[in-house]
């Protein structure tokens, strides 16, 4: 059965299940308080901000924790849980995580409808790319908000829109701005720069040859930083070849998430003059540079100060100094994580 329509069948039966638990409120024709499109162009409509989230989009899931809006979610991702690069840094953001005790009714950008309907939210939120699911949970009145981050502008927006949703604006305008503001002073910075340097980027897992292309957030950061991106090519995550990579001849090399051994073991690459004069930083732990978040901001200012140190400047200072702002109160628990 194609899985639209078994999808949509489920849903169909949901109805009639979950109906008499979720009636449908008459349009009274009155403007409800809270109108909002999302990333399909889906207008979601409430009467007051949400009391009840599912969500199953990681962005979106930090995003949430930043708005000061934890408690509005009941459930998530099952991959929080089995991630050590999700895991120890949501359970110092929330308790229930910390005590496995959340539901987790999907997987990162899928669901159950049957166990997201036990829940009785409010909204789910998800990947935009995962359609079929939210027109199957539509179906059967789940209001669902979908999102994309992979554009900054993207990330500004979903936060803006999940603050409007839960009532918290005020917190996402403050968070924006900041970001924004300390964009602005490190491209002033920067554009001081009289020869901005080469670099290259390499995505984790053992993948060097797997980098940020023109169209991607990573590539943000990196003009955010005010360095050039050794990447030519206008895509998200090209694969390249050692060829390749020798004939852009990056000045610095970041990684994600990995050893620089990956590079230095590699002979051929030998005379990359990042390699040669030792120019390789890592993001590490990747939680707090997730660029897909408004932590891009660490991840273009350790770029930054990489390429352009400034001794009155420590970069982890710096990182943990974002951390406290993006996160509030909550953020003092994860600084000896950094």
């Amino acid at each position: 059965m194609n899985k639209n329509i078994a999808l949509l069948f489920i849903a169909g039966a949901m109805t009639l299940f979950f109906g008499c638990a979720n009636p449908t409120k008459e349009d009274t024709g009155k403007k409800k308080a809270i109108i909002v499109t999302d990333a399909l162009g889906h207008i979601i409509e409430l009467d007051k901000p949400v009391e009840r989230m599912v969500v199953l989009y990681e962005p979106a899931l930090d995003a949430l924790y930043m708005l000061n809006a934890g408690d509005k979610i009941v459930g998530i991702f099952n991959s929080i849980y089995n991630s050590d690069e999700l895991y120890p840094f949501y359970a110092k953001l929330d308790d229930r995580i910390k005590q496995k005790t959340l539901a987790v009714p999907g997987n990162n950008g899928d669901g159950n409808i049957e166990s997201i309907m036990m829940l009785n939210p409010d909204l789910v939120v998800m990947l935009a790319s995962q359609e079929d699911l939210a027109q199957a949970l539509r179906a059967v009145g789940v209001q669902v908000y979908t999102t994309k981050v992979e554009q900054h502008q993207e990330v500004f927006q979903t936060m803006h829109d999940l603050a409007k949703l839960t009532g918290t604006s005020e917190r996402a305008t403050e968070l924006v701005s900041y970001v924004k503001e300390e964009l602005t002073t490190m491209k002033n910075r920067a554009d001081s720069v009289q020869t901005k340097k080469k670099v290259y980027f390499a995505w984790a897992h053992g993948r060097i040859f797997a980098t940020a292309g023109r169209n991607s957030m990573m590539h943000f950061c990196l003009e955010a930083a005010g360095v050039e991106n050794a990447c030519t090519f206008e895509l998200d995550q090209p694969n390249i070849s050692p060829e390749t990579l020798i004939s852009w001849n990056p000045d610095m090399i970041v990684m994600w998430n990995d050893s620089p051994d990956e590079f230095y073991r590699r002979k051929e690459l030998g005379d990359v003059s990042a390699i040669k004069n030792k120019e390789i930083y890592n993001l590490l732990p990747m939680f707090f540079y997730n660029p897909h978040t408004l932590k891009a901001l660490s991840s273009a200012a350790s770029i930054h100060n990489w390429a352009y140190p400034n001794p009155d400047v420590d970069v982890k200072k710096q990182v943990e100094s974002i951390i406290l702002k993006l996160y509030g109160g909550k953020g003092k628990s994860l600084i000896p994580l950094i």
